[in-house]
């Protein structure tokens, strides 16, 4: 070979080298490998920056094809396939992105390109490509995306969408929760500005063009309600916000903003000023204030009418709880204080009765309803309640209650006389009767056996005629309230029923009172009557119990039975007198009476009355 030959293959081998070595800088610059593969004979060469793409401490490697599959993710090997056999197939050129797994489990995305050669008849002979390592690119794309949905999860929970706006072209861009929003289809384009005018009713449109220009001419941003007409034709209330975004030079080149649906918000606002309204109404109609006290200040603020209900010219600046308990009856003030201790965690409301003496001396009937609210510790922090003017209530109650009372007087003095009536002329002449034939029977002593026991037949049925007339007077007027205890009243009428209508009562009685009056006594008595009678002639039951018990001040009167049963409130509709007239007897000595009952489960009958306070009920 000449020198010059051996000049210009010198200087090709350094030529080559150097290409060689640029390759190798640009392949690690790159974080990138290249590979040869033989086709035909199996053989795969990789090199370059092998270390950062599959974890091989060495810049070339020499294996077989197989080596390159065991390193892809087992999830995406059937894709990669797929793109080799269709680059091989067609001609066209090997395009994938997939992962590699290194030998210590590391994960790695790579993007990769390459060719293949054939031979003269077309076999597929070798393949050439480069293989880029883009793990950042792809934790960078998965982070936006992440954050895309954050961003949208969050426009979605907050029902917030955002826009943008370029205003040279009028190009308008919508967020995916704006356009549901709008109740538009998100694969059409956002409406331009210059159509905004069909999406809002024409007021609203008139105060958003003006907010645009004002923002547009001066840069501050704008903020307004608006109506919005969704395709639908329902409507929906928004909060529109905006603001400028400004070239390098300072002219405003875009403006962006949001609108947050606040339709749910807004139809709050009005069904709570439509019940403030409401109750305002209320509170006028039925003389009402509304109040609250703070425990620890003991401060009360009430609502302006009770300055009228109250009788006073003018609301003072501040009002303590002392202070309104002085305006209290003074009857009525230990119930009062001690109905507000009642409450509880467990029990936090209460209500009550009382009565307030005006300025002017006059005397107004209140009823409070209230409710308290405690700490973790169960210390009382505050209550809130309503008080409610119910002086012409009580008018009318009482004046309900003194026609109830004396037609009940009424009934008790027919009640009398007709006892009286039964025992002084029938009985006397039921027992004159009985009296004159057994004369009759001793004048015939003679006569035949069957007039005789005819005789005796009819005098028996004369004594029993006489023996329940007793009773009924007896019944009707009962002496023994006069004489005996209620105790021992009630239980003589027990024994008294349950010999004449043979059925089993049980009646005990404890800590009754000494100082029960006469009207009280008589209720209860009534009470026990109706409710016996009753239970004995519809219970389909031969036992019944009787209690009468006295705690704190108050009696209870239960009459129980595990008879058939009934619906109390079906039987209050119905045309008896027996249970209205019990609980009307109650009222009048300002006792309650309640029933429990079910059908085929018995029924128990309650009388509570108190004795020795005569208002503890008011």
């Amino acid at each position: 070979m000449s020198s010059s030959a051996q000049k210009i293959h010198l200087n090709g081998l350094n030529q080559l080298v150097m290409a060689d070595d640029w390759l190798d800088l640009a392949l690690e610059a790159g974080k990138s490998v290249g590979w040869d593969w033989d086709v035909k004979k199996g053989t795969d060469t990789w090199f370059g920056d092998l270390q950062t793409v599959f974890g091989i401490p060495m810049k070339t490697f020499v294996g077989r094809v197989e080596d390159f599959h065991q390193r892809v993710h087992p999830d995406d090997r059937a894709l990669v396939g797929m793109a080799v056999q269709d680059a091989m197939q067609n001609r066209k050129s090997y395009v994938a992105e997939f992962r590699v797994v290194w030998s210590d489990g590391t994960v790695r995305w790579i993007a990769a390109q390459g060719k293949f050669y054939y031979s003269a008849d077309n076999e597929p002979e070798r393949m050439l490509g480069i293989a880029v390592d883009i793990t950042e690119r792809k934790s960078a794309q998965e982070a936006l995306h992440q954050k895309d949905i954050e961003l949208f999860e969050a426009q979605r929970l907050a029902r917030v969408g955002s826009w943008k706006w370029e205003v040279e072209n009028d190009v308008v861009t919508w967020s995916e929760e704006l356009y549901r929003i709008a109740g538009r289809d998100p694969r059409l384009p956002a409406v331009s500005y210059e159509e905004h005018s069909t999406l809002y009713t024409a007021e609203s449109f008139e105060r958003l063009r003006n907010a645009v220009e004002e923002t547009l001419r001066t840069g501050l941003p704008y903020e307004l309600e608006l109506e919005m007409i969704r395709a639908d034709g329902t409507n929906r209330w928004l909060i529109a916000r905006g603001e400028a975004h400004r070239d390098p030079t300072g002219r405003i080149v875009r403006l962006r903003g949001t609108v947050q649906d606040i339709t749910e918000r807004r139809h709050s606002q009005e069904a709570l000023r439509e019940s403030e309204e409401r109750l305002r109404l209320a509170v006028q109609t039925g003389r009402m204030y509304a109040y609250e006290w703070d425990r620890a200040t003991d401060v009360i603020v009430r609502s302006g009418e009770f300055t009228h209900i109250l009788g006073l010219t003018a609301a003072p600046k501040v009002m303590t709880c002392q202070q309104m308990f002085e305006s209290v009856h003074p009857d009525d003030r230990p119930r009062l204080v001690a109905a507000t201790n009642a409450c509880t965690p467990e029990k936090p409301t209460c209500q009550i009765k009382y009565r307030v003496v005006r300025p002017d001396g006059s005397v107004v009937w209140l009823e409070k309803s209230a409710r308290a609210f405690f700490d973790e510790k169960g210390v009382m922090l505050r209550m809130i309640g309503m008080v409610a003017d119910i002086s012409e209530r009580k008018l009318a109650e009482e004046a309900l209650s003194s026609v109830s009372r004396k037609l009940i007087e009424a009934q008790e003095n027919e009640r009398a006389r007709i006892a009286r009536e039964l025992h002084d002329d029938i009985g006397q002449q039921l027992a004159l009767l009985s009296v004159t034939l057994e004369q009759t029977k001793l004048m015939t002593a003679n006569s035949d056996k069957q007039m005789r026991n005819g005789l005796d037949e009819l005098r028996k049925q004369i004594l029993t005629i006489a023996s329940a007339v007793h009773t009924m007077s007896h019944e009707l007027h009962s002496s023994t309230l006069r004489y005996l205890d209620l105790g021992s009243a009630m239980r003589g009428f027990c024994a008294e029923l349950s010999k004449q209508k043979k059925v089993e009562i049980t009646f005990f009685h404890k800590d009754i009172p000494s100082n029960v009056s006469q009207d009280i006594s008589l209720c209860l008595f009534r009470v026990l009557q109706e409710a016996l009678h009753n239970a004995v002639k519809h219970s389909e039951s031969h036992q019944f119990n009787v209690g009468l018990r006295g705690i704190s001040g108050v009696i209870n009167l239960t009459v129980s039975d595990a008879g058939v049963g009934f619906d109390p409130e079906t039987a209050m509709k119905g045309r008896g007198l027996g249970l209205s007239s019990m609980r009307e007897r109650m009222k009048l000595v300002d006792g309650d009476l309640w029933i429990e009952s079910q059908p085929n489960r018995g029924t128990t009958i309650h009388a509570r009355v108190s004795v020795g306070l005569p208002d503890a009920a008011q």
